[in-house]
């Protein structure tokens, strides 16, 4: 019963970055065609507040600090060991 809870707030938090990461692309895409000129501060400053949650929900890139035991059941990592 928990394994499914723990999937279902895993799930939810995902689909809520991924919806971020969409409403900023969209931002991303008015911006970058209502402008005419002085759009690329913006434009990457979009671009690496949208590459942070990329690398922090989907690449995971805190583990590679502070790696943590495997997710997957019955797997084993080699701090296990």
């Amino acid at each position: 019963m928990m394994l499914k809870y723990d999937l279902r707030v895993k799930l939810r938090l995902g689909f809520m970055v991924f919806g971020a990461l969409m409403v900023i692309e969209i931002v991303e895409y008015v911006l970058g065609t209502m402008m005419k000129t002085g759009n690329w501060p913006y434009l990457g400053l979009l671009a690496l507040i949208g590459a942070w949650p990329i690398l922090k929900y989907f690449m995971h890139i805190q583990e590679l600090r502070r790696p943590k035991k495997s997710r997957f059941i019955g797997m084993t990592t080699p701090e296990d060991s």
